[in-house]
């Protein structure tokens, strides 16, 4: 076993680079949304496996930091037939942030069946976005000016790369916040 500080360290190397990787990963994807050089793949995705997947994925990083990590699926789901790489990229990006952006409570992934796709919601119990911010937190590099969000370092690209994918795959997003109480973000997915 490593001394503990040379794990302290490690750690944070390892933080570092999983931050720089995720931040090319953000700037290539958002490049190629922008050039429109993004290849759409349409497949039929069975929603209930994919929230299982995320649901695994992501509860060990709730319980880090003492969060829990809910999912809550409806029975009557059906194939989503969409862009299997950019739906997942996209729930991603929301659990990550409110993961982040939360520091007690929970984070909740839902799917619901509507007409024509499926409804996502990832809701927290999170610091909540003002008012003023949640017109731009779709914006490209957007910062918040609040100084409890500012805490958290992040490239400001999540959100807005989010926003690019959504559009190719024609999905709506909605979200609803408020400071202190948590916010929750809506993404409708149509058939394509």
């Amino acid at each position: 076993s490593h001394a503990p500080e040379i794990d302290g360290s490690l750690q944070q190397a390892y933080d570092q680079v999983t931050f720089l990787s995720g931040m090319i990963n953000d700037l290539s994807m958002l490049s190629r949304a922008e050039r429109g050089k993004l290849q759409i793949e349409l497949e039929d995705i069975n929603v209930h496996d994919l929230l299982q997947d995320l649901g695994h994925a992501y509860t060990p990083q709730a319980k880090e930091k003492h969060l829990q990590f809910h999912l809550e699926t409806d029975r009557t789901l059906e194939l989503l037939h969409s862009c299997q790489l950019y739906v997942r990229e996209i729930l991603q990006n929301f659990i990550t942030n409110a993961i982040k952006y939360t520091d007690h409570g929970s984070v909740t992934l839902c799917a619901k069946q509507q007409d024509n796709g499926v409804e996502f919601q990832v809701r927290d119990t999170g610091i909540g976005i003002g008012k003023a911010d949640q017109e731009k937190v779709f914006n490209k590099f957007f910062r918040s000016e609040d100084f409890k969000t500012r805490q958290h370092n992040g490239t400001g690209l999540g959100l807005y790369v989010t926003a690019k994918l959504a559009k190719l795959i024609k999905a709506t997003i909605s979200l609803d916040s408020e400071i202190n109480k948590g916010s929750t973000f809506t993404i409708k997915i149509p058939n394509l």
